[in-house]
């Protein structure tokens, strides 16, 4: 087998047709809880993003697409970090993992990069490649799993409900695009991301940017995904420019895809302690169940080290369904 490493056209006729079926080939070894990714799925993952660039390696034996890895480059943040994951069907990756590494190396380079991140599954197998390659494991995720089908509503409305600690903040959830008068104080409370545990690994928060944001959903939704926005509001005056969010949480929905995926939560510091985490989430959770009925999976990621949101998931009815590793590259 010669393998050889091509980059793709992600606007090409051919984008879709070559990497679906490697992506739905990988993803059932790494994530064999997950449904089947759908092309909505993917087509966000190769879409265009306000805040990186977006490419996908192919490697080929011959001219069939043996694999891909598809990277990410900040164009805000973390210019000196490439960062992404291969998919590589079970049967190709021996031959296949070893040379596109190597691709993702030249190609980091390429863009002025110092350090190359790939994301691994526990279930991939490429422990052996990355270590040859020199790469070190700086930080571990858990995808968790919800089935929607078998949760408890009772208790979920519950802790949705207002509590003695949390009772003065209102619940908001919307459809973006995020109404304008909301987008300052949104784009404002997702600054407490830039405290979020990354392990080892060295990760710059984007600075908040208004209109950064309003590209970021206008490109989901051209993309083909719906993004959903649960806020907590804090206790204040009646003006726009008064409005504080308190805590905030985001799920991506795909119009072909059964498993919905949740994006960030946060929780400032000062509002923290109230229980606006799990208020937020079962209030999102019994909102999808009635506005997305063909969404019966949700999926979260978690760094190991962030122990308070790893409680509520568990609490919630989470399960582990596999680990996620991230190895550095010095480049």
């Amino acid at each position: 087998m010669t393998i050889t490493i091509r980059e793709i056209d992600l606007a090409g006729t051919d984008a879709m047709s070559t990497l679906l079926p490697l992506f739905r080939a990988a993803s059932a070894v790494d994530e064999p809880r997950a449904p089947e990714p759908s092309e909505s799925y993917l087509r966000l993952q190769i879409g265009r993003r306000a805040a990186r660039h977006i490419s996908c390696l192919v490697a080929y034996d011959g001219e069939r697409p043996a694999g891909f890895a598809r990277m990410n480059h900040g164009k805000v943040a973390n210019r000196n970090l490439v960062y992404g994951e291969l998919w590589i069907p079970g049967g190709k990756r021996a031959e296949s993992a070893g040379p596109l590494l190597e691709a993702c190396r030249d190609y980091a380079r390429a863009r002025g990069a110092t350090r190359l991140v790939i994301d691994t599954s526990e279930f991939s197998g490429y422990e052996a490649a990355c270590s040859a390659g020199g790469g070190r494991v700086l930080a571990e995720e858990w995808r968790r799993q919800l089935d929607l089908t078998a949760i408890d509503r009772e208790r979920y409305a519950a802790w949705a409900a207002p509590t003695e600690k949390n009772a003065h903040y209102r619940v908001e959830i919307w459809r973006t695009p995020t109404p304008e008068h909301l987008l300052e104080p949104l784009v404002a409370a997702y600054d407490v991301m830039r405290d979020a545990p990354t392990g080892e690994l060295v990760i710059e928060t984007p600075p908040p940017d208004l209109d950064r944001r309003r590209q970021t959903e206008a490109d989901n939704l051209a993309a083909g995904m719906q993004m959903y926005v649960a806020a907590a509001f804090a206790a204040g005056g009646d003006g726009e420019s008064q409005i504080e969010i308190a805590g905030f949480h985001e799920v991506f929905v795909f119009p072909d895809y059964r498993m919905a995926e949740i994006g960030n939560t946060g929780v400032p510091a000062k509002f923290r302690g109230h229980g606006l985490g799990l208020r937020l989430k079962a209030a999102m959770t019994l909102y999808l169940l009635e506005h997305e009925p063909h969404v019966d999976v949700l999926s979260t990621l978690n760094d190991a080290d962030n122990a308070p949101m790893v409680r509520v998931n568990d609490a919630m009815g989470y399960i582990a369904a596999e680990a996620w590793q991230a190895w550095q590259f010095e480049v």
